[in-house]
């Protein structure tokens, strides 16, 4: 039986990957073997989703050290070459866009393994952004490229990837999505919370994030004069509380109650492209405090909009959402249907 090697380090990673575990071993074609990069602060996360998604006790682990990027990479790299040594695999498939994806695809690369590049040729055309050099240069080295949406295909064209190695077969997180939804419908949350369905926003902030807090923090204010709204528990959100009637500061909830939040918000401010797709996929309206984002759909027939961190756009969008008189017509990107993984065993299994 032929093996291919999974790898995923961060959650939008694992998101992507682990469909493949349950189609393949269904197909019975491939053996799967799931490589999960974890540091000590993930495990309980991944406990969740691995008993979510009913992965394999017998999935490999690496504990991820301490460290800068480029000396993470180079350890993983060594751990992948140990690993491939020991598997022997006919393919690698870096989940996402991590340095540990970026670590396994070289990796793979150097010892003559096929790359699969799963969720191909997405480009936000930030090069500040980590993410955007490890999609360029897993792309690069990839022999085969499975696209999310259509804009993937233009920049791989663009970019002089060979017709026959570009296949569009749909955003695998989306069958993640479909699977998680499920169990996320279950959770008592909104009912812990006291939360009712579509009368609170929900605000994500990344830790690390700047920007301008003081017209976020007016933003925040306004917004919650007339609705709820929710902070999960970000470090750098706690100085917008500030005692503000309506600020809600909540303890980061795990995946699936958060997912449930994200459902029932009215909509969701955040300064991540995390959620974009999953977003557009239930409805629910998504401002997003960037300039650009690497999926284009979400904005074009999507519930995304960029609002950067412009203080009047957000105001005014936020308005008319709360309002009920949100008029845009969204539609969800074509082959967003839960059976991309699928597609892409189907093809695998022809390939040689």
């Amino acid at each position: 039986m032929k093996k291919i090697v999974l790898i995923a380090q961060d959650r939008a990673a694992l998101l992507h990957a682990a469909p493949f575990v349950s189609v393949f071993r269904k197909k019975g074609v491939f053996e799967p073997v799931l490589v999960r990069v974890l540091s000590p602060g993930n495990r309980a996360e991944h406990d969740e989703l691995a008993s979510a998604f009913g992965l394999p006790d017998e999935l490999r682990v690496i504990e991820l050290e301490p460290g800068t990027p480029v000396s993470q990479t180079a350890s993983l790299m060594l751990a992948f070459g140990q690993l491939f040594n020991e598997i022997e695999p006919d393919f690698v498939a870096p989940g996402g866009h991590d340095h540990a994806s970026l670590a396994g695809a070289l990796t793979a690369a150097k010892m003559g393994i096929p790359v699969i590049s799963l969720d191909a040729g997405l480009r936000s055309y930030d090069r500040a952004e980590p993410e955007e050099i490890n999609r360029l240069v897993i792309d690069s080295v990839a022999a085969l490229h499975f696209v999310s949406e259509h804009s993937g295909l233009y920049n791989l064209m663009n970019e002089g990837v060979a017709d026959e190695r570009i296949l569009f077969v749909g955003n695998t997180a989306i069958d993640s999505l479909v699977t998680l939804m499920g169990v996320a419908s279950e959770s008592s949350v909104l009912e812990t919370l006291s939360l009712v369905p579509k009368k609170f926003v929900t605000v994500l902030l990344k830790p690390e994030s700047s920007g301008n807090r003081d017209s976020l923090c007016k933003v925040l204010e306004t917004l919650a004069a007339t609705s709820t709204v929710l902070l999960p528990g970000i470090p750098a959100s706690a100085e917008f509380a500030g005692g503000v009637p309506g600020i809600r500061m909540i303890d980061m909830p795990g995946y699936i109650d958060l997912l449930r939040l994200l459902k029932e918000s009215a909509f969701v401010l955040t300064d991540s492209a995390e959620f974009e797709a999953e977003l557009t996929v239930m409805n629910v309206p998504c401002l997003t405090l960037r300039q650009s984002t690497a999926r284009p759909s979400t904005v074009e027939i999507g519930t995304n909009v960029l609002v950067a961190p412009d203080e009047e756009e957000i105001l005014k969008r936020a308005t008319v959402i709360l309002s009920g008189k949100r008029s845009e017509k969204t539609l969800i990107p074509e082959k967003w249907d839960g059976a991309a993984a699928t597609r892409v065993a189907e093809v695998l299994e022809r390939a040689e």
